[in-house]
Protein backbone atom coordinates (compact mmCIF):
# COMPACT_ATOMS: atom_id res chain seq x y z
CA UNK A 1 0.00 0.00 0.00
CA UNK A 2 3.09 2.41 1.21
CA UNK A 3 4.25 2.42 -2.63
CA UNK A 4 1.12 3.15 -4.05
CA UNK A 5 -0.04 5.75 -1.93
CA UNK A 6 3.75 7.72 -2.81
CA UNK A 7 2.90 7.33 -6.12
CA UNK A 8 -0.13 8.88 -6.03
CA UNK A 9 1.21 11.90 -3.72
CA UNK A 10 3.87 12.41 -6.21
CA UNK A 11 1.07 13.07 -9.30
CA UNK A 12 -0.72 14.90 -7.07
CA UNK A 13 2.44 17.50 -6.46
CA UNK A 14 3.07 17.65 -9.93
CA UNK A 15 -0.59 18.46 -11.23
CA UNK A 16 -0.19 21.23 -8.64
CA UNK A 17 2.95 22.72 -10.11
CA UNK A 18 1.45 22.99 -13.77
CA UNK A 19 -1.41 24.49 -12.62
CA UNK A 20 0.80 27.16 -10.67
CA UNK A 21 2.84 27.43 -14.06
CA UNK A 22 -0.20 27.50 -15.95
CA UNK A 23 -1.35 30.71 -13.81
CA UNK A 24 1.67 32.57 -13.86
CA UNK A 25 1.70 32.25 -17.62
CA UNK A 26 -1.82 33.44 -17.88
CA UNK A 27 -1.45 36.40 -15.34
CA UNK A 28 1.97 37.94 -17.33
CA UNK A 29 0.68 37.21 -21.09
CA UNK A 30 0.52 40.20 -23.25
CA UNK A 31 -3.74 40.89 -24.98
CA UNK A 32 -2.98 40.89 -28.49
CA UNK A 33 -6.47 43.34 -28.38
CA UNK A 34 -3.89 45.86 -26.44
CA UNK A 35 -3.76 49.36 -27.65
CA UNK A 36 -0.85 50.69 -28.68
CA UNK A 37 0.63 53.26 -26.32
CA UNK A 38 0.57 56.11 -28.04
CA UNK A 39 -3.02 55.70 -28.56
CA UNK A 40 -3.20 55.24 -25.21
CA UNK A 41 -1.30 58.83 -24.37
CA UNK A 42 -3.45 60.87 -26.98
CA UNK A 43 -6.62 59.54 -24.66
CA UNK A 44 -5.09 60.38 -21.83
CA UNK A 45 -4.67 63.81 -22.95
CA UNK A 46 -7.84 64.62 -23.94
CA UNK A 47 -9.28 63.37 -21.38
CA UNK A 48 -7.07 65.31 -18.85
CA UNK A 49 -8.10 68.52 -21.21
CA UNK A 50 -11.49 67.81 -20.95
CA UNK A 51 -13.59 71.00 -22.84
CA UNK A 52 -10.56 72.70 -23.03
CA UNK A 53 -9.44 69.49 -26.00
CA UNK A 54 -12.91 70.74 -27.44
CA UNK A 55 -11.83 74.27 -28.29
CA UNK A 56 -8.52 73.75 -29.18
CA UNK A 57 -9.29 71.25 -32.48
CA UNK A 58 -7.46 71.41 -36.01
CA UNK A 59 -10.90 73.02 -37.30
CA UNK A 60 -11.63 75.71 -34.82
CA UNK A 61 -10.15 78.35 -37.23
CA UNK A 62 -12.55 79.57 -39.33
CA UNK A 63 -15.45 78.03 -37.25
CA UNK A 64 -18.53 79.97 -36.47
CA UNK A 65 -18.60 81.45 -32.96
CA UNK A 66 -22.27 79.91 -32.12
CA UNK A 67 -21.30 76.58 -32.94
CA UNK A 68 -17.95 76.84 -30.23
CA UNK A 69 -20.73 78.64 -27.42
CA UNK A 70 -23.26 75.93 -28.28
CA UNK A 71 -21.42 72.98 -28.37
CA UNK A 72 -18.54 73.57 -25.91
CA UNK A 73 -18.02 76.85 -23.77
CA UNK A 74 -21.40 78.48 -23.78
CA UNK A 75 -21.53 82.23 -23.47
CA UNK A 76 -18.81 84.54 -23.27
CA UNK A 77 -17.54 85.65 -19.90
CA UNK A 78 -16.36 88.89 -21.35
CA UNK A 79 -15.81 90.94 -24.49
CA UNK A 80 -13.33 93.11 -25.86
CA UNK A 81 -13.78 94.58 -28.83
CA UNK A 82 -13.28 91.35 -31.27
CA UNK A 83 -11.89 89.41 -28.21
CA UNK A 84 -13.98 87.21 -26.22
CA UNK A 85 -13.17 85.90 -23.28
CA UNK A 86 -13.99 81.92 -22.09
CA UNK A 87 -13.15 79.83 -19.14
CA UNK A 88 -12.65 76.52 -19.51
CA UNK A 89 -11.57 73.64 -17.29
CA UNK A 90 -10.52 76.38 -14.84
CA UNK A 91 -8.62 77.99 -17.73
CA UNK A 92 -9.29 81.66 -19.85
CA UNK A 93 -9.21 80.81 -22.73
CA UNK A 94 -9.11 83.80 -25.41
CA UNK A 95 -10.73 83.66 -28.90
CA UNK A 96 -10.82 86.38 -31.54
CA UNK A 97 -13.89 86.89 -34.20
CA UNK A 98 -14.51 89.06 -37.13
CA UNK A 99 -18.33 89.15 -37.69
CA UNK A 100 -18.89 85.97 -36.01
CA UNK A 101 -16.52 83.54 -36.95
CA UNK A 102 -13.57 82.91 -35.41
CA UNK A 103 -10.03 83.94 -36.43
CA UNK A 104 -7.69 83.43 -33.55
CA UNK A 105 -7.72 81.28 -30.63
CA UNK A 106 -5.53 81.13 -27.38
CA UNK A 107 -4.83 80.90 -23.89
CA UNK A 108 -3.98 84.03 -21.02
CA UNK A 109 -2.66 82.32 -18.19
CA UNK A 110 -0.52 79.44 -19.88
CA UNK A 111 0.92 76.46 -17.50
CA UNK A 112 1.03 72.71 -18.03
CA UNK A 113 -2.56 72.21 -17.27
CA UNK A 114 -3.85 75.16 -19.47
CA UNK A 115 -1.94 74.93 -22.30
CA UNK A 116 -2.88 73.64 -26.35
CA UNK A 117 -1.24 71.69 -28.95
CA UNK A 118 -0.31 74.45 -30.79
CA UNK A 119 1.72 72.77 -33.76
CA UNK A 120 -1.07 71.45 -35.19
CA UNK A 121 -2.06 75.36 -36.84
CA UNK A 122 1.49 74.64 -38.54
CA UNK A 123 2.56 72.62 -41.07
CA UNK A 124 4.30 69.82 -40.51
CA UNK A 125 8.12 69.11 -40.85
CA UNK A 126 9.60 71.84 -38.65
CA UNK A 127 13.03 70.19 -36.90
CA UNK A 128 11.79 71.14 -33.43
CA UNK A 129 8.30 70.46 -33.12
CA UNK A 130 6.68 73.24 -30.32
CA UNK A 131 5.15 71.47 -27.32
CA UNK A 132 1.68 72.56 -25.88
CA UNK A 133 3.51 74.57 -23.10
CA UNK A 134 6.62 75.83 -24.52
CA UNK A 135 9.70 78.52 -23.74
CA UNK A 136 10.20 81.27 -25.97
CA UNK A 137 12.97 79.09 -26.58
CA UNK A 138 10.89 76.51 -28.12
CA UNK A 139 8.68 78.81 -30.39
CA UNK A 140 12.03 80.43 -31.58
CA UNK A 141 13.21 77.66 -32.63
CA UNK A 142 10.63 76.15 -33.64
CA UNK A 143 9.00 78.67 -35.81
CA UNK A 144 11.41 81.63 -35.50
CA UNK A 145 9.85 84.84 -35.36
CA UNK A 146 10.79 88.25 -33.86
CA UNK A 147 11.03 89.67 -30.31
CA UNK A 148 9.24 93.02 -29.49
CA UNK A 149 8.13 94.91 -25.95
CA UNK A 150 5.70 97.40 -26.05
CA UNK A 151 7.83 99.69 -23.44
CA UNK A 152 11.95 99.27 -22.71
CA UNK A 153 12.49 102.35 -20.83
CA UNK A 154 10.75 104.80 -18.89
CA UNK A 155 7.60 102.50 -18.18
CA UNK A 156 5.78 104.33 -15.81
CA UNK A 157 3.93 102.51 -13.02
CA UNK A 158 0.35 102.18 -15.05
CA UNK A 159 1.04 98.79 -15.85
CA UNK A 160 4.13 96.42 -16.72
CA UNK A 161 5.61 96.25 -19.72
CA UNK A 162 4.98 93.48 -21.94
CA UNK A 163 7.53 90.87 -23.81
CA UNK A 164 6.59 89.44 -26.88
CA UNK A 165 7.45 87.02 -29.26
CA UNK A 166 5.49 87.22 -33.18
CA UNK A 167 5.83 84.71 -36.12
CA UNK A 168 4.35 85.22 -39.33
CA UNK A 169 2.80 82.22 -41.33
CA UNK A 170 3.36 80.71 -44.54
CA UNK A 171 1.20 79.35 -47.05
CA UNK A 172 2.09 76.07 -45.99
CA UNK A 173 1.18 77.35 -42.26
CA UNK A 174 -2.26 77.93 -43.56
CA UNK A 175 -0.59 81.50 -42.97
CA UNK A 176 -1.67 81.09 -39.27
CA UNK A 177 0.42 83.55 -37.11
CA UNK A 178 1.21 83.16 -33.99
CA UNK A 179 1.93 85.94 -30.58
CA UNK A 180 3.32 85.04 -27.39
CA UNK A 181 3.89 87.60 -24.81
CA UNK A 182 4.33 87.62 -20.97
CA UNK A 183 3.73 90.56 -18.65
CA UNK A 184 7.23 91.99 -16.74
CA UNK A 185 6.55 91.66 -13.39
CA UNK A 186 9.89 90.12 -11.26
CA UNK A 187 12.12 86.84 -11.38
CA UNK A 188 13.90 85.28 -14.67
CA UNK A 189 11.48 87.28 -16.71
CA UNK A 190 12.77 91.00 -14.94
CA UNK A 191 16.04 89.72 -15.25
CA UNK A 192 15.85 88.60 -18.70
CA UNK A 193 13.78 91.98 -19.77
CA UNK A 194 16.49 94.45 -18.20
CA UNK A 195 19.90 92.59 -19.38
CA UNK A 196 18.17 93.26 -23.35
CA UNK A 197 16.98 96.56 -22.33
CA UNK A 198 19.90 97.20 -21.04
CA UNK A 199 22.69 96.48 -24.20
CA UNK A 200 20.29 97.54 -26.55
CA UNK A 201 20.76 100.88 -24.53
CA UNK A 202 24.27 100.65 -24.41
CA UNK A 203 24.49 100.07 -27.90
CA UNK A 204 22.24 102.59 -29.29
CA UNK A 205 21.22 105.83 -26.30
CA UNK A 206 18.25 105.64 -23.97
CA UNK A 207 16.55 107.78 -26.11
CA UNK A 208 16.44 104.96 -28.87
CA UNK A 209 14.53 103.11 -25.95
CA UNK A 210 12.27 105.93 -25.16
CA UNK A 211 11.02 107.03 -28.55
CA UNK A 212 10.71 103.70 -29.47
CA UNK A 213 13.03 102.99 -32.68
CA UNK A 214 13.78 99.53 -31.50
CA UNK A 215 9.93 98.37 -33.43
CA UNK A 216 11.37 99.18 -36.61
CA UNK A 217 15.13 99.22 -36.53
CA UNK A 218 17.50 96.73 -34.67
CA UNK A 219 15.82 95.11 -31.48
CA UNK A 220 19.32 92.70 -30.87
CA UNK A 221 16.60 90.15 -31.49
CA UNK A 222 19.20 87.39 -30.94
CA UNK A 223 20.03 88.71 -27.24
CA UNK A 224 16.39 88.43 -26.78
CA UNK A 225 16.05 85.40 -27.44
CA UNK A 226 18.82 84.16 -25.38
CA UNK A 227 17.70 86.12 -22.64
CA UNK A 228 14.14 84.93 -22.86
CA UNK A 229 15.30 81.09 -24.22
CA UNK A 230 13.89 79.70 -20.94
CA UNK A 231 11.20 81.46 -19.78
CA UNK A 232 7.39 80.77 -20.46
CA UNK A 233 5.19 83.07 -22.36
CA UNK A 234 1.89 84.02 -20.21
CA UNK A 235 0.10 84.33 -22.94
CA UNK A 236 -0.44 82.19 -26.40
CA UNK A 237 -2.10 82.71 -29.73
CA UNK A 238 -2.73 81.30 -32.86
CA UNK A 239 -4.32 81.99 -35.90
CA UNK A 240 -5.06 85.70 -37.88
CA UNK A 241 -5.42 89.18 -36.65
CA UNK A 242 -3.53 88.98 -33.51
CA UNK A 243 -1.99 91.22 -31.13
CA UNK A 244 1.68 92.94 -32.55
CA UNK A 245 -0.36 93.37 -36.45
CA UNK A 246 0.61 89.63 -37.02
Amino acid sequence: MRPIRLLALLALAACSRGGAQNAANTATAVPTNAPPVNTLAIDAYDAAHGALAKVFTPDILGANVAYLEANVTGPAFSTTGGDRIYKVDGCKVIVGAVKGRIVNVGIDGMSRRCSFPIAQYFASGYGHPVPPYPTFGDIKQGFGGAFDADCLALCGNAADPVVSLSYQGSHADNFNNLYAAISIGEGPALDAYMDWSGKLGAKYGQSYLVEGKYHTGDAMDDVAATDFANIHPDTVRVGQDLPGGS
